[in-house]
Formats: structure tokens, sequence, C-alpha cells
């Protein structure tokens, strides 16, 4: 506001001066010292100028001034007049005055009334900002008692803003003398101001946010402090446990701080969580989350400061009410699905909270649970002879609740298939020779009774899922047209009767037609989750005598066979003979080996981080890899006739799911990646 009225009142008299008419030729105007125009920083001396005036027509010691500027106002210089008459301007430029060109002049008059204007530029420059300790004042780094005055310490600076001292003991203070610019530091410590060093700090700053410091050490000896400590802000609260509490704010004195707060004992309290602790202008401040499986019940937070001759404590409670744990399960990949009997499901994963034990009462066919942290993946086969809505109900029980999710599988009902694959269901062969094998492909088969022409042999290849009609046709038979059957059952007890015709040209040797056939039952599979694992095929073959055959699974044997030859040739009658190959449901047969593995026609095996797949006919074959949460991660689909190997070393280590699919087949296995 001065700076405004001095350049206001130093317009206005050069807006007059500038009114009058100077035409005075008479007055001559000498400058005697210094220059009208000078360059000065605010806060210095200006060069002295003195300017003489002769022939006013006055005496010497006469003051001719008609009107001048403010120089005391305005710029803090002073202006006299002395013989001459002759005026002198000198003094120091003020330190507040902002830099800029300022313009000041003096008007004379002479005797006669003439006017003559003596005109002043300066040209103000701010200072550059500076802070030095002034060596004449008290040591930057005095060792005092408590109870003692220091040395005054002053420090001179230049071309401030603004300013500040911090980390002075108790009892020293600090201020500034704006006028011969020092900062000054002085007083007494108190008696009971802890011992040890104080880092202090002045720091200066100007306007354009430059800022210089300059740090000292007071080192303080035989000091009396007592420590002390209260709470300041919540010292009872409540709060859930697992909740955040509000921050408790404890106000201290007397104790020395470092950065990892050593001068505080925080763990002495009962409350249990994750807390932070926070220093501040005196006061520090705890915060954070109670431990979620607190019970009921009052805890406390408590603070030990220690100070250099007592400790002090101060304690706030916390009220805490306990959270209850909620045991949750949902489903959170496929909760519904379609899957035909016999196929495996898409892994249905459930995603766990809080579950301590996991159930899962009723899945139609075999199934396997992973957990994998909060997750857990169901995978299974669909039982043959499935069929409908299935509600795959998980229970998750906890410490306090129980839960329950639901996925759901329709099941379709699998459709049985026996379709000629190899040879000629119609063929016509001389007695006496080979047939063209007869192969025939099955699916979702659970028995099947065969009635064959004599002496021809029935095999059945578990694995592949094949029943083949082979064999010599009997010498002895006449020529005519023979039909065989399979009589085929479903495991939803539907009924198929497949046929096909040998016809049978009679050997040159032979003059009788002979009509014979044998009858064999065969079972798909030992049950309908369980496959009878042979280690070749079951054979039945029957001659023109009337016998049954049991072809048994047993482990180690290559094929069954029971062959009956009669004394006596038959010639004008038919002879029926009957073979059977049981249904391996039965629990009595001691050759029967059960294994959980499903034996189909799509096989493969995995090692070395190696899947190969096998299809003996062309088809298409897809391969999916699931990770335990049920996220696909690499999928392989293309036709396949024979083998293909499928590389999976660049998977991540750890356990997957392969789901393998040909046609209505699906197979799943569980794999490691190594």
């Amino acid at each position: 506001m001065k700076k405004i009225m001095a350049l206001a009142f130093a317009l206005f008299f050069a807006v007059a001066a500038a009114a009058q008419n100077y035409t005075s030729q008479k007055i001559n105007q000498i400058v005697a010292e210094g220059k009208l125009e000078q360059t000065v920083f605010a806060g210095e001396n200006i060069e002295q100028i003195k300017i003489v005036y002769e022939n006013t027509g006055f005496g010497d010691y006469d003051n001719p001034e008609f009107s001048s500027s403010d120089f005391g106002g305005n710029f803090g210089l002073t202006k006299i007049w002395t013989k001459g008459p002759a005026c002198i301007i000198s003094g120091k430029m003020r330190s507040d005055i902002e830099a800029g060109t300022y313009n000041a002049f003096i008007v004379v008059k002479d005797k006669d009334g003439n006017l003559a204007k003596t005109e002043f530029t300066f040209i103000v420059k701010e200072k550059g900002l500076s802070l030095e300790w002034d060596n004449g004042s008290g040591s930057m780094n005095p060792i005092i008692n408590a109870g003692d005055a220091i040395d005054t310490i002053v420090f001179n600076y230049e071309g401030l803003s603004s300013w500040g001292v911090g980390g002075l003991p108790s009892g020293i203070t600090k201020d500034i003398d704006e006028a011969n610019h020092k900062i000054i530091i002085f007083g007494t410590v108190n008696k009971d101001a802890m011992s040890g060093d104080y880092e202090y700090k002045v720091i200066v700053k100007n306007d354009q946010g430059k800022e210089i410091s300059k740090s000292g050490k007071i080192s303080v000896t035989g000091g009396e402090a007592v420590t002390s400590i209260q709470v300041e802000e919540n010292e009872k609260q409540k709060v859930v446990a697992g909740d955040e509490i509000k921050p408790v704010v404890f106000q201290f004195k007397n104790v020395r701080i470092d950065e990892k707060l050593s001068a505080f004992k925080t763990d002495e309290g009962s409350l249990t969580g994750v807390f932070n602790y926070s220093v501040q202008d005196g006061k520090l401040t705890v915060s954070g989350t109670v431990d979620e499986n607190l019970q009921d019940g009052t805890y406390y937070i408590k603070i030990v400061a220690v100070g250099e001759n007592n400790e002090a404590t101060a304690s706030a409670s916390v009220e805490v009410s306990h959270k209850p744990v909620v045991t949750k399960i949902t489903v959170i990949k496929n909760e519904s699905q379609t899957v035909t009997a016999g196929d495996s499901i898409k892994p249905i994963v459930f995603y766990k909270e809080h579950a301590l034990e996991l159930v899962l009462p009723n899945f139609p066919g075999g199934y396997e649970r992973m957990e994998n942290n909060d997750t857990v993946t169901i995978i299974g086969l669909i039982q043959e002879g499935s069929k409908g809505l299935h509600d795959i109900v998980l229970s998750a029980i906890g410490p306090e609740n129980q839960a329950t999710a639901k996925a759901t599988i329709e099941v379709i009902p699998a459709t049985m298939t026996f379709d000629l694959v190899e040879g000629s269901d119609n063929q016509t062969v001389v007695a006496g020779q080979d047939i063209v094998p007869i192969v025939y492909q099955y699916s979702h088969m659970y028995s099947v009774n065969v009635n064959v022409p004599a002496n021809l042999k029935v095999e059945q290849d578990k694995e592949k899922k094949q029943v083949k009609i082979s064999g010599i046709v009997d010498p002895e038979m006449g020529t005519g047209e023979y039909t065989y059957t399979f009589e085929l059952t479903d495991y939803y007890e539907n009924t198929k009767t497949v046929t096909g015709k040998i016809n049978v040209v009679a050997s040159s040797s032979s003059s009788v037609a002979a009509s014979s056939s044998s009858s064999i039952t065969i079972a798909s599979s030992s049950s309908r989750n369980e496959v009878i694992e042979s280690s070749s095929s079951s054979v039945a073959k029957s001659s023109s005598s009337s016998q049954n055959v049991i072809l048994s699974s047993s482990e180690g044997s290559s094929s069954s066979s029971a062959k009956s030859s009669s004394s006596a040739k038959q010639s004008s009658s038919s002879a029926k003979s009957s073979s059977s190959i049981a249904n391996e449901n039965s629990s009595s047969s001691g050759t029967t080996k059960i294994v959980t593995v499903a034996m189909n026609a799509l096989k493969f095996g995995y090692a070395n981080n190696e899947l190969t797949v096998v299809q003996p006919a062309s088809a298409m074959v897809r391969v999916q890899v699931f990770d335990l949460t049920g996220h696909l991660v690499e999928t392989f689909e293309e036709s396949v006739v024979g083998s293909k190997s499928i590389n999976l070393a660049h998977l991540n280590r750890g356990n997957y799911l392969v789901r393998v699919e040909s046609g209505s087949q699906v197979r799943t296995a569980r794999i490691a990646v190594k």
C-alpha cells in the first residue's frame, strides 16, 4: 500500500511540475557529484548526488526549491540543501521497493519567478536471495547447560519473502530484524529440556520459490526433562472385528523422535490387527484394521513413551464386536450343461469362502473333486443308463453356518449303435474255406446274444468296442443261405436285432447240406461305471456239437475258445450249439479284473509332457486342456487316423484336466505338466 501511495504522489508532483513553464535561461544547474541516472539494488546506498544552482538571485544559503518528489517516502533517500545553494540526495534505497525504473524531480524558482527542473532516474534491481551466518555473533553449534542462556546467533539475509527456524530446544526462540536484514536466535534453555543434540535449521525463501537454508546444532547437557503422554482423540471407541479403527491420537512431551520411533513401545496393548504409527508436531497417531478373528470383548491400545529420565504410559480402549464368519459357496463356471450318458462333463467350478468341509452326495456316475485355494472343481463321467435332469449339489460346512450351491446336468439318453465296419453282411463262401471277417463297431451296448453258423468264432474287443465273426466254414456244410443274428440290449433295456447272411456253396466232396449255428451272449462292460480290462479279446467258437462256452477276460489270456467235435457227421439234420460270452456284471467269475479306466476305440496316453491320441479310423478329434479352476488353456482339433502326439511342455508347471472328444466318445483325465 505504501508503494502505491508513494507512486501516486510521485505522479501527482510530476504532473504538477509538467504544468509549469520551465523557461528560465538564467538559472544554471551543475551536477557537482554523482549521476542523475543510476542503477541501484534495493536496500543498498545510492551514489550521492549534489546539484549546484547558480544565478537564482538568492544568497548562498537560501533554498530556491519550488517543488520536488518525496525522496524520503518514495525511496527512503535523504534530501538536504546546503551552501551554494546546492541540493544533496543520498542514502539507502528502500529494501522493500520492487524492481523497476523510477523517476524523481526537483523544481527551483529564481528571484524573478522563473522555474528550472532537475530530473532523476533510479533503476532499481532486486537483490538476490542470500543467507549467511554472522561470524561476529554466537557459535552456530554451541554447547549449553540446561537453564543457561546461549550467545545470540545471528544470520544475515537478503531478498527473502518468508523465513523460518525449526528444531530449537525448549526456551530458545527466534526473531527477525527486517531493518537490518538479520535473523536472530536467542534465549535460555529450559531446565526441564531434554539433554542431547538439537539440530536446527534456518530457512529463507523468495517470491520466485528459491530456498536457502543453514543448519546448526545446539548441544544441551544436564536436562531434567519429564516425559509424558496422554490420549488426545478417541480414547474410547467401538468397532466390528475386521474393520478399521478411528485414529487414536496420543500427545507426548520430551520424547526424542527418530525414523524407527524407537522411543515408543507400541506392542504392549491387547488389541491385535494391522496398525500404522505416525508422529507429527508432538503427536503419535495410531490407525489400522482390527483382526477379523477377534471375539467380543474390550481390548487396549497401549503406548509407552521412553524419555531421558522416565517412562510414561497411555491407553485407549476398543470395544470389539465379533464379526460373523459366513460360509459361502457359488457356481462360477458351467452352472448348467447337457451331456450324453457315458460321456464326461465339462468341469464344474465352485467358489467357496470359509468352508471347513465339502459334501457332494448325488453325482450320477464317477467323479473327482479337486480343491485349489478358494475354488473347487468337479470332473466326472456320467453313468451309462442315466437320463433326465440331475442336480449336482455341493454343500459347504463352515464354523457357523452351512451353504449349498447347485449345478444342473441334463443327461441325454445315449443311443446304442451297432454298425458294420469291416467285411460284408451278405457274402458267399465255399464250405471249408475262411469267410471274410465281419466286424461290427458298437457303442452304449449293455449286452448282445449272438447266433452264428457252426464252426465260426465270435471275438469281442472291449477296448475297441468291436465284435468280429471269423473262421472257416464247416467243410461238411451243404449249399444254402445261413443267417447270423445279434440280439442287442442297451442300458435302458431297449432291444435291437441285427442280422446278416453267409451263402455257403458246398464243396465237391460234400453232398449233404448241413445246418449248424451257435448262440453267444456278450456283455459290453462289467458295470455301468467300470470296464473289464482284457489283455486281448474274448472269443467263442462253436462246432456242430451244442456246447456252452464262457469266455473270460482274465489277465494274461490271449483268447478263450472251446471246440467240440462229434464222432458222427450229421448230414440231413441241423445241429445247433450254443456258446455265450458271459455278462461281466457277474461277481462270481474269479478271472474278471475290474479297473476304473474306460476303454474305447478312442484312446490316449500321456508321458513326458506329451499327450498321444490313438484313433484307428479317420475321425475328427478335439482335445481341450483346462486348469484346475476350469479355464480353457489349450485347444487342438483336427482329423486323426492312427496316432497324433501333442506336446504340452510350453504350459506352466502344475496339474491340468484333459478332455478328448471324437464323435460321441468323450474321455477326461488329469495330467501333470513338469
